[in-house]
């Protein structure tokens, strides 16, 4: 009985990394690491490296206009994953060309 649960358990471990490389990221998640001076953050994704925001400059370049990227009053904006932090810096980035040129944003 014992080698048999074995046996399960090494073919399951076995197949978790070809699960992992089979999934799109999009879900993956996004952990602000660092404050690297005021407005000026640091985030790590699970599979593309670093992305540093200047909360300061999008600030002056849109003219302290937050309603930009936040709804109502100011507040943390959810970038907890792939999906979110694309749908939010994409809206107003279209001038990258290619979405999936990840070294346009991401630093390993």
């Amino acid at each position: 009985m014992k080698n048999l649960l074995f046996a399960v358990l090494a073919v399951v471990f076995a197949f978790v990394p070809v699960f992992l490389a089979q999934q799109d990221g999009t879900t993956a998640p996004i952990t602000k690491v660092e404050v690297l001076e005021a407005g000026m953050y640091k985030y790590e994704g699970a599979t593309k490296g670093f992305v540093t925001f200047d909360h300061n400059m999008h600030n002056e370049a849109l003219e302290d206009d937050c309603s930009s990227c936040h709804e109502g009053e100011p507040a943390k904006i959810d970038v907890s994953n792939m999906s979110a932090g694309h749908g939010l810096c994409g809206g107003c980035h279209e001038q990258v060309d290619d979405m999936k040129a990840c070294a346009t944003c991401h630093s390993k």
